[in-house]
């Protein structure tokens, strides 16, 4: 695909390192101010202060530059072995991670069963990542993104239910 999973995560990585630092460090902040409130409220007790306090935006929103789905037409496929099946998990996983969905398309009745006996399914993948066709994929992962698009809009001006 062209995309390099261990970059974006590490990426990821350190982003999340970075605001957890930095919420340690206003938290900290916070705290000395707070006693330093304390200590100048003993003293004078109508004074005013106004704390300033920075916050750390990290964006989680994806990569505009990948993509939003990966589609893998099994069409070919007669058989899948453990091999294969543990293969389609780890793709899921790992672009699962860089929030990239994968789903299947065209599986033969074999191969669908290949994947159930292989674990494929379970409480957090289910059957509904595989479609009949590409076509119904394609749809699928559209009316994901214009899903995920205007929940993004609705959060930005508020109306998001």
């Amino acid at each position: 695909s062209g995309i390099e999973i261990t970059k974006i995560l590490s990426r990821k990585k350190k982003l999340e390192a970075k605001r957890k630092r930095h919420e340690k460090k206003m938290a900290k902040k916070a705290k000395k101010q707070l006693k330093k409130q304390r200590i100048d409220m003993q003293e004078e007790p109508n004074s005013e202060h106004q704390n300033d306090i920075a916050i750390i935006d990290v964006d989680n929103a994806p990569d505009p530059s990948l993509p939003r789905a990966i589609i893998l037409d099994l069409s070919p496929v007669n058989f899948l072995d453990t091999v294969g099946v543990k293969t389609i998990k780890s793709i899921r996983r790992d672009y699962g991670e860089i929030d990239i969905e994968v789903v299947l398309t065209c599986c033969q009745s074999g191969v669908v069963e290949n994947l159930q006996r292989g674990g494929l399914f379970n409480d957090k993948v289910t059957k509904s990542c595989l479609f009949n066709t590409i076509h119904d994929a394609v749809l699928y992962c559209q009316s994901e993104k214009t899903m995920c698009q205007n929940d993004e809009e609705e959060e930005m001006n508020g109306t998001h239910f």
